[in-house]
């Protein structure tokens, strides 16, 4: 594997300065459950970055507003299925998200990352989509 520059993002707007400054060839580091497979796997070119956003506090939130729910990048699978306002108002999403890998991975994944990768079998992105 050849070598890229680590950054950890202090937030999310550091993150997003970051990710524009490099443009396609940045990687996000989130819960690292595919982006670390994907180094080690990939026949792709390598990143020239990777921006770790796990620091990031402002993209941990899951909260009611408003508008909806609001649910960080940053928040877990298991914080989803855990939370009470996503148990009692979208149940759906707490069934998707029982579905992700085992224990660990839905103790690491994200739900951001989860969408982010667009892999066809994901509960979420659907679920999300009928609630819309």
């Amino acid at each position: 594997m050849k070598a890229f520059e680590f950054v950890s993002a202090k937030d999310s707007h550091h993150a997003v300065a970051l990710l524009a400054q490099h443009g396609p060839t940045a990687k996000v580091l989130a819960g690292g459950t595919d982006l670390l497979a994907d180094l080690k796997f990939s026949s792709h070119a390598p990143p020239s970055i990777v921006v770790d956003i796990s620091r990031a506090a402002d993209l941990r939130e899951l909260k009611l507003t408003d508008a909806g729910l609001s649910i960080g990048a940053l928040v877990t699978h298991s914080e989803i299925m855990a939370s009470p306002i996503v148990r009692d108002l979208f149940p759906a999403l707490v069934d998707a998200a029982h579905t992700i890998g085992a224990v660990q991975t839905r103790n690491l994944g994200t739900l951001g990352g989860n969408l982010v990768t667009a892999v066809p079998s994901v509960d979420s992105g659907p679920t999300l989509v009928a609630r819309d």
